[in-house]
């Protein structure tokens, strides 16, 4: 049985994908991993920029309903069916005073 799950890419992944929301189809037994490689089959260049070999990168922040997926089980959590994941790009920037 499949299952959906709602993603949103924020930042430059906004930019490489062209929206905020996407809505992923998975199995039944999906963890957050194959949530984002299902992402990456329908946008290959963010499979560079959210993973590191095969785990997220250290630069990403991925959540889970709201909750840190680090602080979860990291990229094995398990998803369910209306889960919402939310990827967080670095973020940097700011201003300079002159």
């Amino acid at each position: 049985m499949a299952i959906r799950v709602k993603v949103k890419t924020l930042g430059i992944l906004y930019n490489m994908t062209g929206k905020i929301e996407h809505e992923v189809e998975v199995g039944d037994d999906a963890t957050l991993r194959d949530v984002i490689r299902k992402l990456v089959e329908a946008y290959p260049s963010l499979g560079e920029e959210i993973f590191d070999g095969d785990k997220f990168s250290s630069d990403y922040r991925i959540l889970l309903n709201g909750r840190e997926a680090a602080y979860l089980q990291g990229e094995e959590t398990r998803v369910k069916n209306g889960d919402e994941v939310v990827v967080i790009p670095p973020v940097g920037g700011g201003y300079e005073t002159i």
